[in-house]
């Protein structure tokens, strides 16, 4: 007999999990240190809505969030399949902490912008 397909039993292939998140915190200082399968799944979560973030960020400290963002704005700048812009997901890392009262430190948003040509980082278009 052929099985039934259950939709409760698919997870979805990119919703972030926390465990993999700090992963890329960790790489944060040189993304282009990372193995091949890492970067595939990293560059993945690109397309990932960010509502889908949302889960595995409530179980990160901000520090490893701000760590992540950081990842993703040096991906995109040395990384081939990182071109994110308005969805790169150190936006929705920044969204996160502003939403949840966390607003990182003015000298952190500076750093992070000092390190991107991202137009839409820290908290994305201005316009919506």
């Amino acid at each position: 007999m052929i099985g039934e397909w259950d939709p409760s039993q698919t997870a979805s292939v990119n919703t972030p999990d926390s465990d993999f998140l700090l992963q890329l915190a960790d790489l944060s200082a040189a993304p282009e240190h990372s193995d091949e399968i890492t970067r595939q799944r990293a560059a993945q979560y690109i397309k990932t809505p960010e509502n889908d973030w949302q889960e595995a960020f409530g179980k990160m400290n901000d520090e490893a969030l701000i760590q992540l963002a950081f990842f993703y704005v040096r991906a995109e700048d040395t990384l081939s399949g990182f071109e994110a812009g308005a969805k790169n997901p150190a936006i929705w890392v920044f969204r996160y902490l502003r939403n949840s009262g966390r607003k990182p430190a003015k000298d952190i948003v500076k750093a992070l912008k000092a390190e991107s040509d991202n137009r839409f980082i820290p908290y994305g278009n201005a316009l919506l």
